[in-house]
Formats: C-alpha cells, structure tokens, sequence
C-alpha cells in the first residue's frame, strides 16, 4: 500500500504516456469517422494512383471508405482504401518513403496480418504487389469523361496510334474495290497522281492481281531520298507470289544493278556480288525450299503519302471508337503502361549509345507530360458516373 501510495502517481502517468504512444502509433484521421465501402470514384482513383504511381490521386480518398479482410483469403483485419492507395503507389515505384502517407503507423490488432505503414514498408521493400482493376466499360467511361479521344490519343513515340495508316493501306489487299479502283487511276489518261503514288499503285496492283505487267509503270529506279517500290522489286515480288522464276528476265540484269557494281567496286568477286542483288534474289527462286513467302502492298513511308493514296482509292478509314468495349479498353490499358512511372530515370542507361540516350531523354518527356496532364484530369473529374 505504501509502495502504491508513494509510486501510484508514477504509475498513472507511465500508463498515460504509454496509451498516448500507442494511441499516436496506431491513430488514424478515419478513427472517428463512419465506415464505408469505397465508392466508384475513390475506386477510379486508386486503380490510376496504382498505375501512374501518383499519391496526389490518394489524397482525394475519403479516410471513411474502408474494408474488411477475410482470415482465410485476406489474412484478418481492416484497412483504409487511402492506406491502401498509398501503398499501391510505394510498391509501383519501388519506393518505402511513400509508406509514411500510410495510416496507422502500426497496426495493434493481433488478429491482423498487419495493414500499417510500418507493414507497407516491410512488403514494398520485398518487391509485394497488389492492385485492383476496373471493368472494361469503366476504364472506357472514365477516359471518356476525361474528354480523351482513342482516334487521336497523344503517342509523342510512346505507343502507336489506334488506327495505324500503314495497317490500313496494308489490308487492301483485301479490298477488291480499292484495287480495281487503283488499277482505273494507273489507266487514266490524266490521272491526279505524282510518281511515286503511282509507283505505289502500280506495286499494289502487280502483287494483287499477280499480273506483271502492272510493274511497268513503276520506274526503273528510286530516286535518292524517295520511298517508293522499284521496278526490279516489283517483278521479284509477283514472281515469290506466283513461284514464276521466268519473270526474273523482266529485271535489270545483275552485273548492272546498282548495289552488285558498288560491292564489285569494293573488292566482292563478281559472282558473288551478283548473288546479293534482286536478280540473285529472284533467281533463287527455282532451288526454293520450304514455305513461300508472300508479298502485299508496300505501304508509304509517311502517313500523310498514306492518307493521300487512301482518299485517292476512296477507301474510308476507320475509327477506334467504333471498336468493341473491350479492344478499346485493351488500348487504354496499354496507354496507361507506358506512363508506368521509371524508377531511378534520372540516371542513364550505361549500354545506351549517344543517339538512343537522346531518344530516351525525348520518351521520357513525353511520359512525364502525358502524366502530368493525365493526373490533372482525374483531379478535375466531378464525383458522379
């Protein structure tokens, strides 16, 4: 009695410190809140935080949405949705300091396998992971109300457009109207075509129709710095696609190409030189073993070549939007990816040459302004479907 009378004031405040300590450790600021399910717009919200490693999209998480675990799928326990995010986020990036955001700082329940910052940093540190998805129909929702367009997404080299003017150009081939309309322009007298479109045209029509004659209008050579087929190219083209080695004879000969004069001139023996030009190519023909390979139509290099030739064979282009929920989904998914943020991107690659250093800086850029406005846009979407 006298040892409590003499150490009871000790006591109290020892146990007022210590339950001020745990209380601190283990405090939330959605302690006193009502619990709640996420609603879908925090759903959203942590589903972009999780791919663009971006806490600044968990700051706009009510500490009221909660959930429960399941001892025997979640290992026990509650945790808030915004904790959660920001774990997310520290796993994405690879980075433990984000696990300070996390609340609690421990998670005192035993029955818990431990939702708490401390426990964020034991798992980011070894390479956990976790996340959650959207359907296809909400991903497609949320980048519309975005006010994202999929036929004219920002690509600045990170991904390819949705629509590809090259795969379209290249799937006329089974377009029989495009054809017959392509072989019209190459037989007009007054046809509103320059060299190299009808060098195209012609090319396409040969390989199609698998007609030879057609490669008569392509001329004889390309000039320098001009993408466009050749005529030689052409005739080696439809004579793989009809296994015809007689129509090597239509092409230049190969002692008088232009690449077996050049190798000769470096010291190649002649007969040798001449297996590496497109006669040689074609004239192998007749020892072909194994699968043939098939030639379709040599797309322009430029898209705006591209847009031109297609107007010009009236063949309408198609649009991304009128895709399917899900492929539309899938190409918002991969657009996503690659503004996947780049730990440690402020230092180089060391295998990286001068030029493709230089093309990563420009990559890089453009990833870090599309996030930018990315997250900018999420941060302004009203609550609501």
């Amino acid at each position: 009695m006298n040892w409590l009378r003499r150490h009871g004031r000790r006591l109290i405040v020892a146990t007022a410190l210590t339950g001020a300590i745990l209380f601190g450790f283990s405090y939330a600021p959605g302690w006193w809140m009502t619990h709640r399910p996420a609603n879908e717009q925090e759903t959203v919200l942590y589903y972009f935080a999780q791919n663009l490693g971006e806490p600044a999209l968990c700051g706009r998480i009510s500490w009221s949405a909660y959930q429960s675990y399941s001892v025997l799928f979640g290992g026990g326990g509650a945790s808030y949705f915004r904790s959660d995010c920001y774990e997310r986020v520290a796993q994405a990036r690879h980075d433990a300091s984000f696990c300070w955001r996390v609340r609690p700082l421990v998670d005192l329940d035993p029955l818990s396998s431990g939702y708490s910052a401390l426990s964020c940093r034991v798992r980011t540190r070894a390479r956990h992971s976790t996340g959650i998805g959207l359907s296809d129909v909400q991903l497609v929702r949320v980048f519309e109300r975005m006010g994202y367009d999929i036929d004219a997404m920002p690509v600045d080299g990170l991904m390819p457009p949705a629509i590809r003017l090259r795969d379209v150009y290249y799937g006329l081939e089974r377009n029989p109207a495009a054809v017959t309309r392509a072989r019209q322009l190459l037989t007009s007298p007054d046809p509103p075509l320059t060299s190299a479109d009808r060098s195209f045209l012609a090319q396409l029509a040969a390989v199609v129709t698998k007609d030879p004659h057609w490669c008569e209008q392509v001329p004889p050579s390309v000039p320098v710095g001009l993408s466009a087929p050749s005529r030689d190219r052409c005739y080696l083209e439809v004579a793989y696609n009809t296994h015809d080695v007689r129509l090597c004879q239509k092409m230049t000969p190969a002692a008088q190409e232009p690449a077996v004069r050049d190798a000769v001139a470096h010291g190649v023996r002649a007969n040798i030189a001449e297996q590496l030009g497109l006669h040689g190519e074609c004239i192998r023909i007749a020892t072909h073993v194994g699968p043939w390979p098939h030639y379709g139509p040599a797309a322009p290099d430029p898209d705006e070549q591209t847009r031109r030739l297609l107007a010009a064979l009236q063949v309408p282009l198609p649009r991304a939007r009128d895709w399917s929920i899900n492929e539309q989904s899938i190409y918002f998914g991969n657009f996503l990816f690659a503004l996947w943020p780049k730990p440690d991107s402020s230092r180089p690659e060391p295998h990286l040459t001068d030029r493709e250093a230089a093309e990563e800086a420009i990559k890089d850029a453009a990833r870090d302004r599309e996030r930018t406005t990315l997250v900018a846009r999420l941060l302004a979407l009203p609550a609501g479907p």
